[in-house]
């Protein structure tokens, strides 16, 4: 991928929207009571019902997508779309399984990953069958899939219509892979890691407020602190970000300037501010680890909020590996030099 490709130009972030706006718009063009707010107004937008439901259709989306063998861009973009359907209408007027189904269809179709509707239709199907009801998606009758085409073929119209059929997208998956061969990290560990981080980010509305650049640098930066051992090795940015309230509202998306975007470097020094390298600011890749982390500590067995927030995914949002390495990296950061706010 070339250097400009790499780069997020003025018209990808007219795309991307703040926090506040997409609460804003949530409460808009909600007709369901909202919960009332969590104890700070960083968990509104997760405690809202509609990206509860969004988050659910998330991880069925996964589900299905990992059994059929979808790559991990189709998946992202389903889960994108998911979002994207929510925010603009918050309360679809079809099954949010019908929704989640054809969210994923349609990204097949965007990302050239194309399968038979009746095979997404069958694996729709058993996924959303209780665990021990389980049968083999060969055995699926015609029937069964007949009847649910007409309703998924409804909501593909209606998902293109809310989404204004603007089907733009970056992948930060491709982006994070070559980030991490720069940069010559171990696969075993922070590469890993940070893969984990960045596709636990699309069961959020972090795709939608950053572009596919910052996000696989926050992930990437993320992982490099977890694996750093001690928060004084790790980059002063990142670690200190969790350690004051960032003003969300502000329109910071890749605010580098034209100067910061360099050509590529061929490797990267993650002990640096690497990011500016491609013209990502500091305060983009400070929002996003302090928003990706707040969401990891909310299923964190440390946290008073981890036993409302664990019932309500039951189905294993995000990875729990992950929530509790980050829950015990947040501790030691409290022992150390800076003392964040809780959640």
């Amino acid at each position: 991928m070339s250097t400009a490709r790499m780069e997020h130009t003025t018209t990808d972030r007219h795309a991307f929207m703040t926090r506040s706006h997409i609460v804003s718009m949530l409460n808009n063009t909600s007709n369901m009571a909202a919960e009332p707010p969590s104890n700070t107004e960083r968990h509104e937008l997760l405690d809202h019902p509609a990206m509860i439901s969004a988050a659910r259709s998330c991880v069925f989306v996964k589900e299905v997508g990992r059994s059929m063998g979808f790559p991990a861009r189709t998946i992202g973009t389903a889960q994108l779309l998911i979002h994207r359907t929510y925010i603009y209408r918050s309360t679809p007027p079809v099954a949010s399984s019908d929704l989640a189904t054809a969210c994923l269809f349609v990204a097949a179709k965007m990302e050239e990953t194309i399968k038979r509707l009746r095979d997404i239709l069958a694996y729709s199907y058993v996924n959303s069958l209780p665990e021990g009801a389980k049968i083999d998606v060969q055995s699926v009758p015609v029937a069964v899939t007949d009847k649910m085409r007409p309703n998924v073929l409804a909501s593909e119209q209606y998902i293109m219509g809310a989404i204004g059929f603007d089907f733009r997208t970056r992948h930060a998956h491709l982006l994070y892979v070559k980030l991490a061969k720069l940069a010559g990290v171990p696969k075993a560990n922070i590469a890993a890691d940070g893969w984990t981080i960045l596709s636990d980010s699309y069961f959020t509305t972090l795709p939608i407020q950053y572009p596919s650049l910052v996000t696989a640098a926050g992930a990437l930066c993320l992982a490099w602190n977890l694996c750093s051992g001690s928060p004084r090795t790790g980059n002063n940015h990142v670690f200190q970000s969790l350690g004051k309230s960032l003003d969300m509202r502000g329109a910071r998306r890749g605010n580098g300037t034209a100067a910061q975007r360099r050509r590529r470097p061929m490797s990267l020094d993650l002990n640096s501010d690497w990011w500016l390298e491609f013209g990502v600011a500091t305060e983009d890749i400070q929002g996003f680890v302090r928003q990706i982390a707040d969401f990891y500590l909310l299923f964190f067995n440390s946290t008073i909020a981890s036993a409302e927030y664990i019932e309500r995914h039951k189905s294993g949002l995000p990875s729990k590996e992950m929530s509790q390495k980050i829950g015990q990296w947040r501790m030691q950061l409290s022992n150390s030099t800076i003392t964040p706010k809780s959640p």
